[in-house]
């Protein structure tokens, strides 16, 4: 029998996956992670190109498993177009929405929080529609529109949004766009106040009259209006902003205590971490790509625009991966067989080990470094999360 331990476990995984940055992200590389898994194991070795059927694309994965996407679908000169694997399309799988469904369907109807769990599937299925996310845009504009039209109340009603956007982020009931919008808007207007208090606050009023389908767009728009202004300090510095707490939050998950011999607990904890520092990165690179296809860009902002957003979308990649590796090894049989795996080569080399511990801590799984004594085995094994606990 499934414990609730276990239930809520591998819903918070699932949930974590599914809201990063938004629904239909997380459910196509869902579908095409299983894809993937259908090839042979050796077709599946770092060193191969790859094309999903029927994708112009090409996806370049180096022998230490980095991978660089192709959009031209061009092959370099010099490659062998026998390196390229064809990934067929396969019969789809259920969704990443069907197993968190199934998951809140498991609860008793007569449970006294039974209301509250149907309250969340409704959510969970409105979550990814255009619907939701311009009904959010209307309401947070007309709250904007409600507060005293001066900077400083403004600033303060942003802020104060930004901070509940993280509780409901990790609660499943925004996405990582959304959060990252409202970050976004936050961090310029706070920045344009500096130089002229008048001005944010008739920026901001233009901004709650705008016909909006998210609360990214609002960012978006915004940020063509800073520049056209002439503002290209105070957005670079908003987005600085941005790019830094997220690599705050991720070095506190990387770097942080946790529970002593429970890595069950340490996980979820470490990938909640992760999770809040997604909008982050999101509203960093977002707002640093749009700059690096502003008009009349000079050739310098345009290679430290291009630069900063790249950086930004390399550890967008790392973190959104990080959590799609906790679903696919929801029930850690992956991480059991690495420590099996691990504690062989300790009893014949003690070099390799600690060199594919490395490895699988900083390019597999990107698990916290306070992880390496579980996987060298004188940590406690996970337990309380498999299904049958």
């Amino acid at each position: 029998m499934v414990s609730p331990a276990a239930v809520a476990h591998r819903y918070m995984t699932y949930l974590r996956y599914y809201v990063a940055t938004m629904p239909q992200a997380a459910e196509d590389l869902w579908q095409m992670s299983f894809q993937f898994e259908r090839l042979s194991e050796e077709q599946r070795t770092p060193g191969h190109w790859y094309r999903y059927e029927g994708q112009p694309g090409l996806i370049e994965v180096g022998l230490d498993r980095s991978g660089e996407w192709h959009p031209d679908g061009i092959l370099p000169e010099g490659v062998d177009p026998g390196q390229v694997v064809t990934i067929p399309k396969g019969e789809p799988v259920p969704t990443v929405l069907d197993h968190l469904l199934g998951l809140l369907g498991q609860l008793p109807a007569d449970a006294p929080n039974h209301a509250q769990t149907v309250e969340m599937m409704e959510t969970l299925k409105d979550l990814g529609t255009a619907e939701r996310m311009a009904r959010l845009a209307k309401n947070f504009q007309q709250t904007l529109a409600s507060v005293p039209p001066v900077a400083v109340e403004q600033i303060r009603f942003l802020e104060q949004a930004s901070l509940q956007m993280s509780p409901e982020l990790l609660a499943g009931k925004a996405r990582g766009y959304d959060a990252a919008g409202v970050l976004m808007v936050t961090a310029i207007a706070r920045e344009v106040a500096k130089l002229n208090d008048k001005a944010c606050s008739a920026l901001l009023a233009k901004a709650a009259a705008w016909q909006l389908a998210a609360v990214d767009e609002m960012a978006a728009r915004l940020i063509e209006g800073c520049w056209g202004l002439g503002l290209k300090a105070q957005l670079t510095a908003a987005l600085d902003s941005l790019r830094s707490q997220g690599d705050e939050i991720i070095q506190k998950a990387r770097e942080g205590l946790y529970p002593e011999r429970r890595p069950d607990l340490t996980l979820d904890i470490y990938y909640s971490l992760l999770l809040q520092s997604v909008p982050y990165l999101l509203g960093a690179h977002s707002g640093y790509f749009k700059l690096s296809k502003a008009p009349n860009l000079s050739e310098d902002d345009d290679e430290m625009f291009t630069r900063r957003a790249g950086s930004a979308e390399e550890k967008l990649v790392r973190i959104t991966s990080a959590l799609h590796y906790a679903v696919q090894d929801v029930d850690l049989a992956r991480l059991h067989g690495k420590q099996a795996l691990v504690a062989s080569l300790l009893k014949s080399d003690p070099k390799q080990a600690d060199t594919l511990v490395l490895e699988i801590i900083d390019l597999q799984f990107f698990y916290p470094p306070t992880f390496k004594p579980v996987l060298m085995g004188s940590g406690a094994a996970p337990s309380g999360v498999s299904p049958a606990a």
